[in-house]
């Protein structure tokens, strides 16, 4: 279902801006004369979570700001649930110069540049902040320039809370994963994270979760709280792990062709905007899951926590699956989160 974020598009929004500093037109120039107007471009955003969730609130005042921010010329519409299509499809018709924004995360985006894959390596960041350390390293932005080349724009990343096992039963080690068929997205390392957990790998779209898990297509799942509660899924399975296998967050990626086309003053206020929300998602996401967390408690839910030893041990083997990746990334990425974490 379409739900409109951004307002209205109108092809006379540019001409009708109040200027910066008091002027009364936008797009009168240095020298009194008018300038053509910047045309509004209308990004569709595939979100893959619910329009319950808090992220679907959290990305329309997103877009909003950003609009303002880029007077008009940047307008955003929100599609929940994958209504879009496939996140694959969405990163696939972004590369190829469509004005959509997909919701992923970088496993998805290892298709175009294998080395993001590794950032997503169970257990490699510890705590949410070291995601910006993350982003602001000299290793992930020359990823990142690669990922223009294929067609992508990075936007930002944005934590989501720390990722846990969702299953019907009590498990108490790893060796109880065993056999389980656990609900991941289909990447390659989302399959390698499935089997760290010590279960079996089991490709199912978000918006099917609900409908496998109920007819036992999947028996278990992982994910954070609020997208557990939001989904739903407490309706069919009745136990949370406490794995904290990933610090989670979403990336947002869209068309360097469309981002490229825009202003100069618009560019300016997508990154701007981008890295206002990333801190934002940051000091709201912790609140957030630890609400919701109560709330998958308070539906009769069991929280447990875990010796977590096992699946740590299981995590080292999961660079040797990667034999795509540059030799050494994930060390320089261990590296860049030693420092940050002032162990260097």
């Amino acid at each position: 279902m379409k739900k409109l974020i951004a307002g209205m598009l109108a092809a006379i929004m540019a001409f009708s801006l109040a200027a910066c500093g008091g002027e009364t037109d936008s797009n009168v120039n240095q020298g009194g004369e008018q300038s053509a107007a910047a045309e509004a471009t209308t990004l569709k955003f595939n979100l893959v979570k619910s329009n319950t969730d808090p992220q679907y609130e959290w990305y329309g005042r997103f877009f909003d700001d950003l609009e303002a921010a880029s007077n008009g010329e940047i307008v955003g519409e929100i599609y929940t649930t994958e209504s879009l299509g496939p996140t694959a499809d969405v990163i696939e018709q972004a590369a190829l110069g469509e004005r959509v924004v997909a919701d992923c995360d970088l496993a998805w985006l290892a298709n175009y540049v294998p080395d993001m894959a590794a950032i997503m390596s169970p257990y490699l960041i510890q705590k949410p902040e070291e995601i910006m350390a993350i982003w602001n390293s000299e290793v992930f932005q020359d990823m990142c320039t690669e990922l223009e080349a294929q067609g992508l724009h990075l936007i930002a990343l944005n934590y989501e809370g720390t990722r846990n096992l969702l299953t019907k039963k009590d498990i108490t080690s790893r060796a109880d994963v065993n056999g389980l068929k656990i609900r991941c997205a289909s990447t390659t390392m989302w399959n390698a994270v499935a089997e760290m957990l010590g279960g079996n790998p089991t490709n199912i779209a978000m918006s099917e979760t609900y409908q496998a898990l109920s007819q036992g297509v999947a028996d278990a799942a992982e994910g954070v709280y609020s997208v557990m509660y939001s989904n739903k899924w407490n309706e069919v399975l009745s136990h949370v792990i406490e794995t904290e296998h990933l610090v989670g967050y979403t990336a947002i990626v869209m068309s360097s062709e469309v981002y490229n086309s825009l202003s100069d003053a618009a560019k300016a206020a997508m990154d701007e905007t981008a890295q206002k929300y990333m801190q934002e998602f940051l000091e709201l996401s912790g609140g957030v899951q630890d609400e919701y967390k109560q709330k998958l408690i308070d539906a009769g839910v069991q929280v447990s926590s875990i010796d977590k030893t096992e699946f740590i041990e299981a995590a080292k083997s999961i660079p040797d699956k990667f034999p795509d990746w540059t030799p050494g990334v994930y060390d320089e990425l261990t590296a860049v989160l030693e420092e940050a974490r002032g162990n260097k």
